[in-house]
C-alpha cells in the first residue's frame, strides 16, 4: 500500500534536511532520532551505522514514523508512517548520488565527510500513511 502525497508533502520530503525517525525498541518504547534522509519521489532512504539501535529496532518492529518540523507555530507539521526494512548493507552513502548531493555540503561543514563512510547500512521506508497540520 502506498499513500497519496500532496505536492506540499512531496516538496517538504525533498527539501527538508532533517527529520525525526521514530522506531520501536525491544521494550516497546518509541525512540525518536534526528536523521538525514532522502526521498526519491516514492520511498524514503536513511543511512546509518550497522550497529545503530535503529537497525535492530527496524528488524524487530518495522513500523516507523518520520516527523518533519513545523513552521515554528504548530502549523505545517508532516508525519509519515510506513514500513521500514534494511535495504542494503556494506554500502557507501557517499556514492548514492541523490543522497550525497543533498548532504555532502553539510557533512563537510560538520567535518563528517570521512566519517560518513561508516554509515553503510541503508534503511528503506515505504510510505503508507501521512498526517499533516494545516499551513497558515
Amino acid at each position: 500500500m502506498s499513500a497519496e502525497l500532496t505536492q506540499e508533502v512531496s516538496d517538504r520530503l525533498k527539501s527538508d534536511r532533517y527529520g525525526w525517525l521514530t522506531t520501536v525498541a525491544k521494550s516497546g518504547q518509541p525512540v525518536p532520532k534526528l536523521i538525514w534522509f532522502y526521498f526519491d519521489g516514492t520511498d524514503l532512504f536513511v543511512y546509518t551505522t550497522p550497529s545503530a539501535a535503529k537497525v535492530a529496532h527496524v528488524q524487530r518492529h518495522p513500523r516507523v514514523s518520520l516527523n518533519l518540523d513545523s513552521d515554528g507555530n504548530g502549523s505545517g507539521i508532516i508525519v509519515i508512517g510506513g514500513e521500514a526494512r534494511v535495504d542494503a548493507t556494506d554500502v557507501d552513502c557517499r556514492t548514492d548520488e541523490p543522497y550525497w548531493g543533498k548532504y555532502a555540503e553539510s557533512a563537510a561543514q560538520f567535518g563528517l565527510t570521512e566519517a560518513m563512510a561508516d554509515y553503510s547500512t541503508r534503511i528503506k521506508i515505504t510510505i503508507d500513511k501521512v498526517w499533516t497540520t494545516p499551513t497558515e
